[in-house]
Parts: structure tokens; C-alpha cells; sequence
């Protein structure tokens, strides 16, 4: 709640101060830029195709400690042989410990395999989703620059900790369509037409 008064005073003085030098404010929602960028597509492509390449291998590693479960759980029943000798059985039941063993190191690895891959995924679609923010910002800069705007505001609010509420923008103001429109330009599908 503090930070909430905090922001409305500051912004309350910043627009106070800034309507006698007539500030110019625009919008632009960063949502549909960012999901309407040719390079979004691009990299969720990339990671979705990274994700399957890792899903299947962690698919291959459990069908193959599937597999050795089962020689174990053959190793347990032979076990239970009445013909075999004491010395046998004890033989047995070492190489049936240390497969239960190799089972439960495979396993870990496995799961050790999984959340580093997700993490490293992760990491990579943050990195991805900065860049491409990054350049949005830019474009969003020039645009806000080439028009004159002093300030613009994020319609959908979600790129914000506390959601600026835009209750009204000239249609002058939004910057959505002109800024994807010059981030598309350069979408090698569209050829130099870029997304309509």
C-alpha cells in the first residue's frame, strides 16, 4: 500500500510539474508487440524444439531404467529358487544390491538431468525475452522520440510491478501498430513488406 501512494504521489507530482511544460504522453501495448513480433515466434520456436530434443532423451533414459527395474525384479524372483545353494543365493542377492544401487544412482541422474535442462531452458527463454524487449524498448524510444511523446505508458500494464491504467489514448498516441510494424520489417518470412 505504501508504494502504491509512493508511485501516485510521485506520479501525481511528476505530471503536476510536467502539464505546465505539456507533456506528451503515448501508449503502446507491449503484449501484442512482443506476441506479434516475427522474432518471438522465431525463439519460442528454437526453445519448443530444445524442450521436445530433451524431453525425448529423458523419455529414453526412463524407458532404459524401466528396462533394468525389470532385470532387478527378475533378480529378486530367482531368489526365491529353493534349489539354489546358500553360497549362491548370497552371490545373488550382492549382484541384486548393487543393481538396486546402479538403479537408484541412474534415477537420480536422471532427475538431475531434468532440472538442469529446465533450468538452462529457462535461463535461455529469459535471455531470449530480454533481447527481444530490448529491442522493442528501442523502437518504442524512437518512435516515442519521432513523435514527440515525453512519455509512454504500457496499455496492457503488465510489464510493470504496479500496472500504469491507461483510462484513455488518442488514437494518435498508440504507438502498438507503427512499432510492430517497423519490428516486422525486418521478418525475413514477409520479405521487406513486414506483418501487416
Amino acid at each position: 500500500m505504501k508504494y502504491v501512494v509512493l508511485i501516485a504521489l510521485v506520479t501525481f507530482g511528476f505530471l503536476s510539474d510536467s502539464a505546465e511544460a505539456a507533456t506528451s504522453i503515448a501508449t503502446v501495448s507491449l503484449d501484442k508487440v512482443y506476441n506479434g513480433y516475427w522474432k518471438t515466434d522465431q525463439e519460442n520456436d528454437k526453445l519448443k524444439k530444445k524442450q521436445k530434443m530433451a524431453q525425448d532423451k529423458i523419455k529414453g533414459l526412463n524407458q532404459s531404467l524401466t528396462k533394468d527395474g525389470e532385470v532387478l525384479s527378475r533378480m529378486i524372483k530367482a531368489l526365491n529358487d529353493p534349489n539354489l545353494s546358500a553360497a549362491e543365493k548370497t552371490k545373488r542377492q550382492q549382484q541384486a544390491g548393487l543393481k538396486q544401487q546402479e538403479l537408484r544412482q541412474q534415477s537420480e541422474a536422471i532427475q538431475a538431468f531434468s532440472n538442469a535442462t529446465s533450468k538452462d531452458l529457462e535461463l535461455e527463454m529469459r535471455k531470449a525475452r530480454d533481447g527481444i524487449m530490448e529491442e522493442i524498448q528501442q523502437v518504442v524510444a524512437a518512435k516515442a522520440r519521432a513523435g514527440g511523446f515525453d512519455l509512454v505508458l504500457d496499455k496492457a500494464g503488465k510489464s510493470a510491478a504496479i500496472a500504469p491504467i491507461v483510462v484513455y489514448s488518442a488514437d494518435g498516441n498508440d504507438l502498438t501498430e507503427s512499432v510492430l510494424k517497423q519490428l516486422n520489417l525486418s521478418d525475413p518470412k514477409k520479405g521487406s513488406g513486414g506483418k501487416k
